[in-house]
């Protein structure tokens, strides 16, 4: 069985990839689950899971069909795609199997019988099997949320929803809380005014200041099952010259970013509990600001969902979206992007650009009345860098492009990607050429993870890379380049040689450093009167493991 998860580099996939015209097949079934998730009566948490599980064990299928270390490269990839969204969602959604069954015999019966088809089958079924084996620990505890309220005083009785839904395990985040933002504003601060103010204009039912393009804008993101956003994906989808790997690549990029976006802003909901407006705006009498005035009988455009307000759910999905989208097309053009409604009557709405749908997305909750703008900044902050995880987890040939030629040794292959979060151990010292004193480099600090978001040792002083089975790699470095990325330490190729016991990175022969956030040296004045201080800066890195020899990839 092919490790789950795996990450290899697409430069060589491309070459084992079938024609675009095979690519209909993955975006065929995903607007197909997509309908079964909204017969099931799924709410968008559950769907959302639901299609990150689907999309992974469709991605690890074709992978094993097409990719450079296939292992069933006769299987037809058309078999695989079926038998794994039916096994997948046959076991997530068993109220609906009567449907699921039906549309798995309409697209097998497409695919000729004969070895192909029942390895196809195989395949599918395998990969599936493999995801929920891996995603064994991803439960969700039982509710348990606790009103807040005084003795003997009424509160509605409804539960809120879904509030243990951040103790799920997730795909690319080491922990729900890892891109927890800071509180709301405080309710005597400027910021809260600016806040308050602009939703009880613009959001209010009866808002004679909102104008009627933003309130369809609203109305059509009133709707938050996975198909508004799959729209908008399968539009780049559907470009001219993919595969059908690009594409189980781009939808599994996708989807679990959405699903770790609303576990952490989950996270974030329970952990901070604050006021929808309908519920500040009827009480601004006491939060002690005499710059918010009360208004007893407002109400918003649009239903609250039953959550906290901070920060806004649909602002870290749309941005964790469009993240991965931005990393697929590159420096390419942008096709033209659309989604449809239910809620809005079926109405449809295109983008030319990027940002212009996030924002859009964002600000329609402001239009609706139920957030806050402070919480459509965070979101949006919290889901770009959830995004930009899954673009590195699940790399695009344009992605990969982007690293320069003096970064890509001749002669070895990519045999895994580890991502690294910790810090850059920086010191005070004498600069010995000039006397001077500067911020020197250390020793980098920081947790290793594999693909499954699991440990995958640590990255220590020499410098190391130590796995958990004690197979250890000591680098040098060889070459370097400047970060993409404004205030990120260099991107680097280093040689390395095994210097621990056999296993995981024993055979690792050089080692990538790319896609670095932050980590450069403080800004804060180094002299004699802190020489010998100590600084950590927080930084982010995936770290690409090469070898000459063929190492199998994870």
């Amino acid at each position: 069985m092919h490790p789950i998860y795996r990450i290899i580099a697409l430069a060589v996939a491309a070459a084992f990839a079938p024609t675009s015209a095979q690519a209909d097949a993955v975006t065929d079934w995903n607007l197909k689950s997509s309908e079964l998730v909204t017969e099931a009566k799924l709410g968008t948490p559950p769907a959302v899971r639901t299609m990150a599980i689907v999309q992974t064990a469709v991605y690890e299928a074709v992978l094993d069909v097409t990719g450079p270390k296939a292992t069933s490269p006769n299987a037809s990839v058309d078999a695989a795609v079926a038998a794994a969204q039916r096994a997948t969602l046959v076991k997530l959604m068993p109220a609906v199997q009567a449907s699921i069954d039906a549309a798995y015999a309409a697209a097998i019966a497409k695919v000729a019988d004969g070895p192909a088809k029942t390895a196809g089958i195989a395949t599918g079924e395998k990969a599936a099997a493999a995801v929920f084996a891996a995603r064994a620990a991803d439960t969700v505890a039982a509710e348990s949320y606790r009103p807040h309220t005084a003795p003997g005083m009424y509160v509605p009785t409804a539960a809120p929803a879904v509030p243990t839904w951040s103790q799920r395990k997730p795909w690319l985040l080491a922990s729900a809380d890892q891109v927890r933002p800071g509180p709301p504003p405080a309710l005597g601060s400027a910021e809260w005014v600016r806040d308050f103010n602009e939703v009880k204009t613009i959001g209010a039912k009866a808002s004679t200041q909102r104008t009627p393009q933003q309130t369809d804008i609203a109305r059509f993101w009133d709707y938050s099952l996975p198909s508004i956003y799959y729209g908008v994906v399968q539009s780049v989808a559907a470009q001219p010259g993919r595969t059908v790997l690009d594409n189980a690549r781009l939808y599994a990029a996708v989807a679990q970013s959405m699903d770790d976006a609303l576990i952490a802003v989950f996270d974030a909901k329970y952990r901070y509990n604050f006021w929808r407006p309908a519920t500040a705006i009827r009480n601004a009498d006491q939060d002690g600001n005499d710059a918010t005035e009360r208004d007893a009988g407002w109400t918003s455009l649009i239903d609250a969902p039953m959550h906290p307000e901070y920060p806004s759910g649909h602002s870290i999905l749309a941005n964790a979206v469009t993240s991965v989208l931005r990393a697929e097309v590159g420096n390419g053009p942008v096709p033209t992007l659309s989604a449809t409604s239910p809620t809005a009557k079926g109405a449809k709405r295109e983008w030319t650009r990027l940002d212009d749908f996030a924002t859009e997305v964002s600000m329609s909750r402001v239009y609706g009345g139920i957030h806050y703008r402070t919480a459509l900044d965070t979101g949006a902050a919290m889901g770009r860098q959830i995004g930009e995880m899954a673009a590195r987890r699940f790399p695009s040939s344009a992605t990969l492009a982007a690293v320069p030629e003096s970064l890509v040794p001749a002669g070895e292959q990519v045999v895994e990607r580890i991502a690294a979060r910790g810090v850059q151990v920086y010191e005070c010292r004498e600069q010995p050429n000039n006397g001077g004193m500067a911020w020197a480099f250390v020793a980098p600090e920081a947790a290793l993870y594999d693909a499954k978001g699991d440990s995958a040792g640590t990255h220590y002083a020499g410098p190391h890379w130590e796995a958990t089975d004690g197979s250890k790699i000591v680098g040098a470095v060889k070459a370097k380049a400047d970060a993409p990325v404004k205030g990120a330490i260099p991107w680097l190729l280093l040689t390395t040689r095994s210097v621990g016991s056999e296993g995981r990175y024993a055979g690792v022969t050089s080692v990538q450093r790319v896609n670095t956030v932050g980590g450069v040296a403080p800004a804060k004045t180094c002299d004699a009167t802190n020489k010998g201080a100590v600084e950590k800066v927080a930084y982010t890195a995936d770290y690409v493991l090469l070898a000459k020899s063929n190492v199998a990839a994870r």
